[in-house]
């Protein structure tokens, strides 16, 4: 979390000087939202951004450890009460091992349904026999429970990415409330007229 805020911080302040104040806020908003609402002096705005950004990065990073821990969690059950060697084996795998008590029941089923192109061939590895019917139960809730706080995670993903489309329109829509109006005089070097330019940026 701390890594990506530097990076974030980092990024932000080597956004060339050049650069017009619309153009970096605009970027900034895609950075960090909230932070191109900063820059136009809106803070209200932009604390209300920030706060939702950080709160989607923790259900993001927390869903993700989460997520791990469980499934660290299973595959050491599985192997402790199913005597299987859970190393390479996908998450389908883990799904059967949690709706059949043992490899044959499995297989057993599958030749009855006519999918002989889902049998897991004998001597590879894919045999299991679950101890009680109680610790298959305990074992699929867990992996239900990964794969719950994996989506929770994903969800995040996807709310950074549109928070981020967000913050970009609100920074349009703040620029065409609070134009950019610039007022300044100016000598005709030809005439020795007095100027005046206003400039209205939209």
């Amino acid at each position: 979390m701390r890594k990506i805020l530097l990076f974030i911080i980092i990024v932000s302040s080597m956004l060339p000087a050049q650069m017009s104040s619309s153009a970096k806020s605009k970027l900034q908003s895609l950075i960090l939202p909230g932070l191109g609402e900063l820059n136009m002096g809106h803070e209200k705005r932009a604390q209300s951004f920030l706060i939702r950004e950080a709160a989607l990065w923790l259900v993001c990073i927390g869903g993700t450890k989460v997520s791990n821990w469980y499934e660290s969690d299973y595959r050491a059950f599985a192997e402790l009460h199913a005597g299987v060697n859970m190393e390479g084996k996908d998450y389908i795998f883990a799904v059967n091992m949690g709706n059949f008590n043992n490899f044959s029941e499995y297989n057993d089923t599958r030749k009855l349904q006519r999918q002989v192109n889902k049998i897991y061939k004998e001597g590879q590895g894919n045999e299991w026999q679950w101890d009680s019917d109680q610790n298959r139960k305990k074992f699929e809730n867990m992996l239900i429970q990964s794969v719950s706080y994996d989506k929770y995670a994903s969800f995040a993903i996807g709310g950074l990415i549109l928070h981020r489309i967000i913050s970009f329109i609100d920074v349009i829509y703040l620029e065409r409330l609070y134009p950019n109006i610039s007022f300044s005089p100016q000598i005709s070097t030809k005439t020795g007229n007095l100027q005046f330019t206003l400039q209205l940026n939209l």
